[in-house]
């Protein structure tokens, strides 16, 4: 989630180049790709491309309630040019690509950059992508959502979730639509909106649609910062009895290098969103807060530090929070931390690490960063992350994607010592983060980046994850597994 959003400049293609297109991802085989060739080929290089990333980067993942073999991915590709949704309707053995219409100008839109989008079904089977934009002057931001009814193959007009026209009042941002347990046509989006100038006050929202993500109501205020704080990466839950919270990172800027504090807070609201209690605390986050190339200190996908992830087990009611910490390893390394709530968010238990990267190699290679969180059958927590364990002084900088599982303990969380925890790697053979797309230190976010999100979702029995990798010297491809 970025504070300042990157821009592009690009021109309108006629066709979608991509609708229809299959890419095969065989389950319980190694990762397969995800993504495809571009569909974009036709847009004009924008101005400022350099600045974002090439190929596919942070795939979003979304399981259909009703059906587990229904599952959806979705990601921006090409410099952000646009997005692409990937559908499956037979438990991943198959993926349907197309590009997700109206967003920008090179997918039939007027927008010009598509900022972390994301997916989810309805409880009606309806499949709604969502998506932060903005024209390439940064004149005009939004949020938009679209919706099928058909499994990707149509889709309705963007609908505006959130819109700013004046970018004297700064820029807005919008995350993935929830659904309201106890209604299919209630669904609600969170986000923030960034202030004009830096280290300024900003404020959380939420928007409520009532037709399935169809038309939204005006958004309202959620959590406000003070002056010299922000906050940001909004994260959205449901509970099933139709309590929302809203969770997000409280930022408070110090006086120089390593002086800001960030911790992970929670907003709660009973009335579908008019109203919101005052900020819990759900933990400290004491990450590096940068990602380093351990040999040429480089920055890594350096914003995943101060976001976090959160599930809950639909069966108990129980709250899983996670987020790169450093308490893990005397400060010197971000591993994952994983907190539990048993009372629907107000208390929260002490963090314990998540990850299960050796503790025995030299300690940049065990930074851990870009992590997930999600809950599956019987309770099952698995936590997703990257990290360098398998690097050496060779010039590759070898990276790989994890999988943690734990079945709770007998306290019915697996944020408990004696929970029992076994890991899955993801990633087929190492891949060099060194070939990834380049970020300039000038842009935010900066250095080698793949995204500031993975994708992991339950799907009955199983759990399915994405993830980007470099495919090529300087630009990334999205790739998925599915774990039982």
């Amino acid at each position: 989630m970025r504070p300042s959003p990157l821009v592009l400049t690009a021109l309108l293609v006629p066709a979608l180049a991509l609708s229809g297109t299959a890419a095969a991802a065989v389950r319980g085989h190694g990762p397969e790709r995800l993504s495809g060739p571009s569909p974009f080929a036709g847009c004009a290089a924008g101005a400022i491309d350099e600045k974002m990333a090439a190929g596919a980067v942070e795939p979003a993942l979304a399981a259909d309630p009703a059906n587990p073999r229904r599952l959806a991915a979705v990601w921006p590709q090409d410099h952000h040019r646009g997005a692409v949704v990937a559908v499956s309707r037979d438990a991943g053995r198959h993926w349907t690509r197309s590009v997700v219409p109206g967003l920008t100008r090179c997918s039939g839109g007027r927008f010009d950059h598509v900022d972390d989008p994301a997916v989810t079904f309805t409880r009606d089977g309806g499949l709604v992508v969502t998506g932060g934009v903005v024209t390439d002057d940064f004149t005009e931001s939004a949020a938009l959502s679209v919706r099928s009814d058909d499994g990707g193959r149509t889709w309705t007009r963007p609908a505006f979730v959130a819109h700013e026209t004046d970018p004297g009042r700064g820029g807005v941002y919008g995350g993935g639509a929830v659904a309201d347990p106890r209604d299919p046509d209630v669904l609600y989006v969170a986000g923030a909106r960034f202030p004009a100038e830096a280290r300024t006050a900003n404020e959380g929202w939420i928007a409520r649609s009532a037709d399935g993500g169809r038309t939204w109501e005006t958004p309202r205020v959620t959590v406000a910062s003070a002056e010299g704080t922000m906050v940001t990466g909004h994260r959205l839950v449901a509970l099933d009895d139709g309590t929302l919270l809203d969770f997000h990172t409280h930022v408070r800027f110090g006086g120089g290098p390593g002086l800001t504090d960030y911790t992970l807070r929670v907003v709660r609201s009973t009335d579908g969103g008019e109203t919101w209690s005052a900020p819990r605390k759900v933990g400290d986050m004491e990450t590096t807060v940068l990602i380093k190339d351990p040999e040429s200190g480089e920055d890594v996908s350096h914003t995943t530090s101060i976001l976090s992830d959160v599930a809950v087990d639909r069966r108990t009611g129980r709250l899983y929070a996670v987020w790169q910490d450093a308490r893990f390893n005397g400060g010197a390394a971000d591993g994952v931390a994983l907190v539990s709530s048993g009372d629907g968010g107000r208390t929260w238990s002490a963090p314990v690490q998540a990850n299960r990267t050796p503790a025995t190699g030299p300690v940049p290679n065990r930074q851990t960063f870009t992590v997930s969180v999600e809950v599956g059958h019987r309770g099952t927590v698995a936590v997703s992350y990257s990290d360098f364990r398998h690097n050496d002084a060779a010039a590759p900088l070898r990276t790989d994607r994890w999988l943690a599982t734990c079945r709770p303990a007998r306290t019915g969380s697996c944020a408990d010592a004696t929970a029992a925890w076994r890991e899955t790697r993801l990633t087929g053979t190492s891949f060099d983060m060194r070939e990834a797309p380049r970020i300039p230190d000038e842009a935010s976010p900066r250095g080698y980046f793949l995204g500031e999100q993975a994708g992991l979702v339950a799907a009955g029995r199983a759990f399915v994850s994405a993830w980007a990798e470099p495919d090529a010297p300087g630009r990334a491809a999205a790739f998925v597994r599915t774990v039982r």
